[in-house]
């Protein structure tokens, strides 16, 4: 391993083309020209000083191209080239090593490291490079999002957003990455109209770079936002785009996420009977991974309005296990809370105050923080409690109506 600041070397950016090969162009509608190619090289031209700073971005670019084995193959060559610590390395650099392995464990979703990567860039002051700063600041509400804190997350994602509009060398995939995370994030805050915004300009950069999955996933956050909308027709449109696209280019994760958003559908339709047999087509394609956890879910809630509540307690049960097994919040709140709904435990008053609107209050998770204050509400009235099921109808009221103010 050599030291940065005796290390030379003729590295240069990945100049391989962002859009796949024209045998495999699925999505597309728009033809790339000579012009958009140019435009996307000369955007990426940056102010770089040092081997380690080009690496860099390099690994970065890898991480928004979804380029895993690009992105690993530059890693490994960071770690044994290069020896990186306080001692022998700049603030503002060792600030932008540090987010560039964040973005990376994001990519190949190595979350064992993400909380200690992040704890070492905390403690560091922002860069006043506007190019490090973006970087820094996109990672960031990645990460966020990620750990269930959409309400920073959308915070340092407008402050990347502020940023993207004043620098001339952020690729356009780059900038679809944003605001593809800018949507995501916008559906857990509940708000829709930004989300399908956001959405609408990620899909057009990807449909014109032939970027298949990324457009089949901008597709699934449309449908979702239609759907919460009750605009079924157009969220079914859009659901079906991404399975098409998930078969066509033979990617599981596609298809069965496109699957469970269908039977989303039929749910909201009233349809229980078909939401069951979408979500059970889906659990097929997921043999037992971490995102069983969302169909599983769905499984929970059909049968409980189908009163087959033996078939609803026993999902539940697996849908826990599994979260508890790969310590996934989140939803060991959800089958928790539906295990004591089933038992009607009196448990669940305590559970819901103190350990579920809590977590849904701080992560600004605006949908459950409704769902589950309604819950409570029903609670309460079925227990005669009546000023207090007054009290939290009203809250999801006020929650409502704050949102559709602007």
């Amino acid at each position: 391993m050599r030291n940065i600041n005796n290390h030379t070397m003729g590295l240069s950016l990945d100049k391989s083309s962002l859009n796949s090969s024209k045998d495999n162009r699925i999505v597309g509608t728009v033809n790339l020209t000579g012009e958009l190619h140019h435009k996307s090289r000369a955007d990426y031209t940056r102010n770089i000083t040092s081997p380690l700073e080009e690496l860099l971005y390099s690994i970065y670019d890898c991480t928004v191209k979804q380029d895993k084995k690009g992105a690993k193959e530059k890693y490994i060559y960071l770690n044994d080239e290069f020896s990186i610590g306080k001692e022998n390395i700049p603030e503002e650099l060792l600030l932008f090593f540090l987010v560039v392995k964040l973005k990376y464990f994001m990519l190949v979703n190595d979350k064992k490291l993400y909380e200690p990567t992040y704890k070492q860039i905390d403690v560091l002051s922002t860069s006043l490079n506007p190019s490090i700063e973006y970087i820094h600041f996109k990672t960031l509400g990645i990460y966020y999002y990620r750990t269930d804190n959409f309400l920073q997350s959308t915070l340092a994602l407008e402050h990347a957003l502020n940023l993207s509009n004043k620098l001339p060398f952020i690729s356009d995939e780059d900038k679809a990455e944003l605001y593809y995370q800018v949507a995501l994030t916008k559906i857990k805050t509940s708000d829709s109209f930004e989300s399908i915004y956001y959405a609408e300009k990620a899909l057009a950069i990807y449909q014109g770079l032939y970027h298949n999955k990324r457009s089949a996933e901008c597709h699934v956050i449309l449908g979702i936002n239609y759907n919460y909308s009750k605009r079924f027709e157009l969220a079914e449109k859009h659901y079906l785009s991404a399975k098409n696209i998930g078969e066509s280019i033979q990617d599981r994760y596609l298809e069965s996420m496109a699957l469970n958003n269908l039977g989303e559908i039929k749910s909201y339709m009233k349809q229980s009977e078909e939401a069951i047999f979408y979500y059970l087509e889906s659990l097929k394609l997921k043999k037992g991974e971490e995102r069983s956890v969302f169909s599983i879910l769905g499984l929970v809630e059909e049968y409980y309005i189908l009163n087959q509540k033996e078939f609803s307690k026993e999902w539940a049960e697996q849908g826990l296990s599994l979260a508890e097994r790969i310590n996934l919040k989140e939803y060991i709140l959800h089958f928790t809370t539906h295990l004591y709904l089933l038992e009607k435990s009196d448990k669940i008053e305590d559970y819901i105050l103190n350990q579920v609107l809590p977590y849904f209050r701080s992560a600004g998770n605006e949908r459950y923080t409704n769902k589950y204050t309604e819950l409570l509400a029903k609670y309460y009235y079925q227990n005669n409690q009546f000023k207090s099921a007054s009290d939290f109808y009203n809250s999801c009221l006020q929650n409502i109506k704050s949102k559709l103010a602007y």
